[in-house]
């Protein structure tokens, strides 16, 4: 498989591996102030910087794992970051669809804990003068997670 290089404007690429070490305070230096970032597949948006650093160090970006990335591209404006997550679910993040129902795999979310996954996650984003990070769409394939742990 062929690697695709690192962006030569690599914002969300920092935000990504800070958020990945758990340097929280390098990931929200790389969020402006009055970003939104949009759940694209349930249309949920979170609104300012706080929001969205609270929305990352909840486990979207705070996991130990490795993630594939597949393709990583921007311009000074805008920029697509696209990884595969892969992972075992665990108690913290069977919870994450107990708590919202838009995202919950199972009756019983804990059924789910033990198994594997795999879910393609790509993020659309705008970047502003400064170089900060002012808009997200986070995509990621749901339909195909559901199959995986039917």
């Amino acid at each position: 498989m062929t690697t695709t290089p690192i962006s030569a404007f690599p914002v969300f690429h920092v935000l990504f591996e800070s958020g990945r070490t758990n340097d929280f305070e390098a990931m929200a230096d790389t969020i402006a102030d009055d970003c939104e970032w949009v759940m694209m597949p349930n249309m949920q948006s979170f609104k300012g910087k706080t929001a969205c650093v609270e929305l990352c160090t909840k486990g979207k970006l705070a996991s130990d794992k490795t993630p594939e990335i597949l393709y990583d591209v921007a311009t000074p404006e805008w920029g697509v970051f696209e990884y595969m997550n892969r992972g075992t679910i665990t108690k913290d993040l069977s919870g994450l669809g107990a708590i919202d129902d838009d995202f919950k795999l199972a009756a019983d979310p804990t059924t789910l804990i033990g198994r594997e996954y795999s879910v393609a996650v790509c993020f659309i984003y705008r970047i502003n003068p400064n170089g900060k990070i002012y808009m997200v769409h986070e995509y990621l394939d749901m339909a195909g997670l559901m199959k995986q742990l039917k």
